[in-house]
């Protein structure tokens, strides 16, 4: 009897300390992933789809670029950081507004796909009366390379600490 027990009780431990939870994904279109981004007040981030990664350097692979601009809204007012992302060159986006990335299940046609996509000319989002970045519920698909199509929604533009400049995207790939 005493044997059983340590046995029973071994196989527990054995059986509770297995983690089923894996940070591997088999990048399943129902699967969304989650980036951070460096604060893009400070330097520009190239992100790959294909590795959910970024880097500030240029040379590497990448998809989108999140990047930070310096415009002063008024003569003589102080400088603001806009927040700004664009599509590599020679890459399209199409925008889906009022939607959350959950609903985006299709790729959008070819004809809502603008090549070069920025948001230099489409603001991805509205400030509060606190002056907070808040998106607007859009979700981006891009036309990569590889041809896969990952869409992507904004979620934070702020770091845990409540410092702005931290883009969080959620995305998932629609086809692969």
């Amino acid at each position: 009897m005493k044997y059983l027990l340590t046995a029973l009780t071994f196989l527990a431990f054995i059986t509770i300390g297995c983690d089923t939870n894996t940070t591997e994904s088999n990048n399943n279109s129902d699967d969304i992933m989650e980036h951070s981004t460096i604060n893009v007040k400070t330097a520009t981030e190239y992100f790959n789809f294909n590795i959910n990664s970024g880097s500030v350097d240029a040379a590497t692979a990448y998809d989108i670029i999140f990047y930070s601009v310096m415009e002063s809204p008024a003569p003589g007012a102080p400088q603001i950081s806009f927040p700004r992302f664009r599509a590599k060159d020679d890459l399209s986006i199409a925008v889906i507004k009022e939607t959350i990335l959950e609903n985006i299940t299709e790729i959008p046609a070819n004809n809502e796909f603008t090549l070069n996509y920025s948001t230099e000319n489409d603001d991805w989002f509205h400030m509060t009366d606190a002056n907070i970045v808040l998106s607007n519920e859009s979700v981006w698909v891009v036309n990569t390379t590889d041809g896969k199509f990952p869409a992507f929604e904004i979620i934070n533009y702020y770091d845990e600490q409540g410092n702005s400049g931290v883009f969080t995207i959620n995305w998932k790939y629609l086809s692969e």
